[in-house]
């Protein structure tokens, strides 16, 4: 008898005396209670959006620095393919969280 074989005999064994009677379920209500708390949480908070807004701005002073000795064409190029990227992106996310 392999490992698998006596894992599947294991489960059998342990599951036998309680398949005469209900197996434990989620109550009706569950699905309903866990995203009003999960889309309650969607808001940020003042600290929140000021972490985020001292992000964006460091995130873009750094990023001028760094593309400072870099020509103009070369930088609206890395312009034009990452923003559509970035936005891609954040739709299919966003589409995959809403079950679409």
């Amino acid at each position: 008898m392999n490992d698998d074989e006596r894992m599947d005999q294991l489960l059998r064994d342990t599951l036998a005396p309680r398949a005469a009677t209900e197996l434990p379920r989620l109550s009706p209500t569950f699905d309903a209670r866990v995203l009003r708390r999960v889309r309650r949480q969607r808001r940020l908070t003042p600290v929140g959006r000021a972490v985020l807004a001292l992000y964006i701005t460091a995130a873009t002073a750094t990023a001028a620095w760094l593309f400072k000795d870099l020509p103009p064409a070369a930088v609206l190029w890395a312009l034009a393919i990452t923003v559509p990227v970035a936005a891609g992106a954040s739709a299919y996310s966003r589409r995959l969280v809403r079950g679409e």
